[in-house]
């Protein structure tokens, strides 16, 4: 039959299966009738060892001569060997955004590490966002095909001017959303794009040589910094609940959301039941790198909770009797910058736990179990030997020396 258009008007549903009918003169032309009545023109041939079918639309829509047309057109392709679905693909692919790569590349599950094969969590795909967001809002609703090498190198050399870690953090998360979508390509289609551009900064060596932050408090200083914790914030709202936070962040280097909870990052407050005083020791549930975190408590640290335990809420360990959070510790860290002139954020408390420990001739794999920073190539025999019961001595050793008299000389003196 000749598909016109009376013919088409003519073909009737069958409401239990599709109904396929073809033309009689165009190889591979034919008319889809879904149970429901909905009618469609197709064009149906082999490319290479495939079968493929493409809709070229709805009789509704269009006129049976201006499908003959396309089919004519379609017939063509498929003569010169293009297959029509591949390249209707790779056309939509070529139209792929930099924001839809990045989407892309949030919602694929990390491929190497500790969490291989999960999902990122939430405050890196925050992160992410964030970043690409703010050094890239031009480039978000363009085609990756059309940012090209020159941009990357001077977007760069751009950003770098004002922060050069910043440089190298978007260019990161750029370089792994393009890579994601290279690697999550159909076999036997062509990637979006063959060479990620960012591999521009590796061959002219540009990127930033960024040190690690070094923000801590000096040792000779720790001594009277933790005074006027003790004894400087009680007159504040939450005061005691951030003075004992934040000797609890210097005594075990753990993360201010680990203590207070972070939405955004997807942490919870510690609550009551991580501290085991049985056992004296705390956990950290799910962390940044997905491991539950386990760390001994030192004596007076010991002490600390147990005094907090008499005047905190039943749930959260830093809570008021009422239940509730301070709901940052910048007040407090403002009081002691005027107390001590010493400007010290939260993670510089890690920081200093960190080179505290380190100073104390603590082994490296015993400070990297203490600050959680396991990564998937940290998993050797020594990080493995290394004890709970090792890790209760270096705790106590760094919480004596930490909380050591003013008038006491260093041991780790700089």
């Amino acid at each position: 039959m000749k598909l016109t258009k009376a013919s088409v008007a003519a073909i009737e549903a069958d409401g239990a299966r599709q109904v396929l009918v073809w033309d009689t003169e165009i190889r591979g032309f034919g008319l889809r009738v879904a149970p429901g009545g909905v009618k469609a023109y197709i064009m149906q041939r082999r490319a290479g060892a495939k079968t493929r079918r493409v809709t070229i639309g709805r009789a509704d829509d269009m006129s049976a001569e201006a499908a003959r047309k396309k089919a004519t057109v379609l017939a063509a392709e498929f003569a010169e060997g293009v297959d029509p679905v591949q390249a209707r693909d790779a056309k939509a692919r070529a139209a792929t955004t930099l924001a839809e790569a990045m989407e892309a590349y949030i919602a694929a599950p990390k491929k190497k590490g500790v969490g291989k094969g999960a999902l990122k969590k939430a405050r890196t795909q925050r992160d992410i966002r964030v970043v690409m967001q703010r050094k890239f809002p031009d480039w978000m609703a363009r085609p990756v095909t059309d940012i090209t090498e020159s941009m990357v190198k001077e977007r760069h050399a751009e950003i770098a001017k004002d922060s050069p870690a910043q440089a190298n953090l978007a260019f990161r998360y750029f370089r792994a959303a393009i890579n994601n979508l290279i690697a999550d390509t159909d076999e036997g289609a062509a990637p979006i794009v063959k060479t990620n551009p960012v591999t521009r900064l590796n061959r002219t060596n540009q990127w930033a040589d960024v040190r690690p932050a070094k923000g801590r408090i000096p040792d000779r200083i720790i001594p009277e910094w933790v005074e006027a914790v003790k004894t400087g914030l009680d007159d504040m709202a939450h005061g005691s609940e951030m003075r004992d936070a934040l000797l609890f962040m210097l005594l075990t280097g753990a993360r201010i959301g680990e203590l207070l909870g972070s939405k955004p990052d997807g942490y919870e407050p510690l609550r009551w039941s991580a501290v085991d005083f049985r056992q004296d020791k705390v956990t950290f549930p799910d962390t940044k790198n997905r491991l539950d975190h386990e760390l001994p408590l030192p004596s007076q640290l010991r002490a600390l909770l147990k005094d907090r335990q008499k005047r905190a809420g039943a749930e959260f360990v830093f809570s008021a009797a009422d239940g509730t959070l301070p709901f940052s510790l910048r007040p407090a860290l403002k009081r002691l910058e005027t107390a001590t002139g010493l400007w010290v954020t939260a993670h510089d408390l890690r920081r200093t736990f960190a080179s505290i420990a380190s100073k104390l001739d603590i082994s490296s794999y015993k400070v990297k179990r203490l600050t959680n920073h396991i990564s998937g190539n940290d998993v050797t025999a020594d990080y493995v030997d290394v004890e709970f019961d090792d890790l209760r001595e270096a705790m106590q050793k760094i919480e004596n020396h930490m909380l050591r008299a003013p008038e006491e000389k260093a041991e780790a003196e700089e």
